[in-house]
């Protein structure tokens, strides 16, 4: 039985919006609970591969291919502007909510 490559499954999935949104969130809120931001930026740094080159979202986010690649990093420090330069490149945006106690 072929086994699947899982980096490659998931950049297919994440071609989705909907199912990129989804896993976003996902690990934006597991980021809230733990305050690990590796988990987020690297679901970031997937939905770019999953949407195009890294220097093609560089260039319309504008900002070096670098730079992209070191706030994705998991000793990246994106700013906000920065952050979502990035997430409007890829179709993004950030979305609030009470939080339910």
């Amino acid at each position: 039985m072929p086994t699947k490559d899982y980096q490659t499954d998931l950049l297919k999935r994440l071609a989705n919006r909907e199912y990129a949104a989804q896993y976003l969130k996902a690990a934006f809120d597991e980021t809230l609970a733990d305050g690990n931001k590796a988990a987020f930026l690297l679901a970031l740094k997937n939905v770019v591969e999953a949407t195009g080159a890294m220097q093609t979202v560089a260039d319309e986010a504008k900002i070096s291919r670098q730079h992209l690649y070191r706030m994705l990093s998991e000793e990246g420090n994106p700013t906000l502007e920065t952050l979502t330069s990035v997430l409007q490149t890829v179709g993004m945006t950030i979305d609030f909510k009470p939080v339910v106690r």
